[in-house]
């Protein structure tokens, strides 16, 4: 008798005579029991019969009443398929609480960022500490820092870093294709895109550089690596300490530095493009101070001096000839 029931029902939605009502929820509770096969063999049997037995259930109190027509059996085959569908939606609450919960929190980015001629100091959780050169951005997941590791992504510029020593959680900063790993030690970063290398320098502990899987070297005190952007090659030299981050007093001081290294630093302190008219200007050196207090127009008497240049601005642009 029941399976002669549930047939009977089948066999009206098939035949197209079921209510508009009842298609409509028969539809929804087939679709809905497609999703038992994500679950294990034997559970989903079990699941089965107890669906199936409170369907026939359901046939059998509408059975035992008088056979009725028209509306009064409508209302009867709409109310089993309701209870089909109920069912079918209440062995989907197994399949969700089966599937995998991501319990990687969603990134939390902190951005610092200076302007032309501007300096930032940042405190990071762990005790460390960062200082940003002007035109500088940098950024940290707060909610990952400091969980497995210290990271931390220097977007562009240049910074210094001062790190609390930590065995258990390295300190690691990514610019671009490089990664700096540290446990405890002071070093620095200069990684502004107009610049066609990227610098690491060393001021304390040791340093471990890599490009992808490939290591370029493990810094000491003194030391820096030099990569080239372009040809993706590396140097590792020895560098004057008192001059390199001179940037952190307020002073830049460039000692038989190139063209490039004098337009960045005119750049940072005064938001202005140096260009150089010919290759000979361009291979030039410079060796001078730049003060924060110094006016402009008094640096650039200062860089034409030195080789007997001229200026001229174009715009934006000022072409030294």
């Amino acid at each position: 008798m029941k399976k002669k029931l549930f047939h009977f029902l089948t066999y009206r939605y098939h035949k197209g005579l079921a209510s508009e009502q009842e298609a409509q929820l028969f539809d929804r509770w087939y679709q809905d029991l497609d999703h038992r096969s994500q679950q294990l063999p034997d559970d989903l049997q079990e699941r089965e019969q107890r669906s199936l037995g409170a369907i026939f259930h359901t046939l059998d109190q509408v059975a035992v009443r008088p056979v009725m027509f028209g509306k009064q059996w409508r209302r009867i085959v709409a109310a089993a398929v309701m209870i089909c569908f109920a069912i079918g939606i209440g062995l989907m609450v197994p399949l969700f609480d089966r599937s995998p919960i991501d319990a990687t929190p969603r990134p939390a980015y902190r951005v610092i960022e200076t302007g032309v001629g501007e300096r930032k100091a940042v405190r990071l959780p762990d005790g460390s500490n960062i200082v940003l050169h002007a035109r500088s951005s940098l950024r940290l997941d707060e909610k990952r820092y400091g969980k497995t590791s210290r990271t931390v992504e220097l977007l562009r510029g240049e910074a210094f870093f001062d790190v609390e020593k930590d065995s258990s959680r390295a300190f690691i900063v990514r610019t671009g294709p490089l990664q700096t790993k540290v446990l405890g030690t002071s070093f620095g970063i200069q990684a502004y895109p107009e610049m066609s290398e990227q610098v690491i320098s060393v001021y304390s502990g040791r340093v471990q550089v890599q490009h992808g899987e490939h290591t370029l070297g493990i810094l000491r005190r003194g030391e820096q690596i030099r990569f080239d952007k372009n040809t993706v090659n590396s140097a590792l030299i020895k560098f004057d300490s008192a001059t390199a981050h001179s940037w952190l007093s307020g002073r830049i001081l460039l000692q038989q530095a190139s063209f490039e290294e004098v337009a960045l630093a005119i750049k940072n302190n005064y938001g202005v493009t140096l260009r150089p008219a010919s290759k000979e200007i361009a291979h030039q050196q410079y060796s001078l101070p730049i003060e924060e207090h110094v006016p402009f127009a008094d640096v650039l008497q200062v860089i034409c001096d030195m080789h007997r240049n001229r200026s001229r601005k174009e715009g934006d642009i000022v072409l030294i000839y």
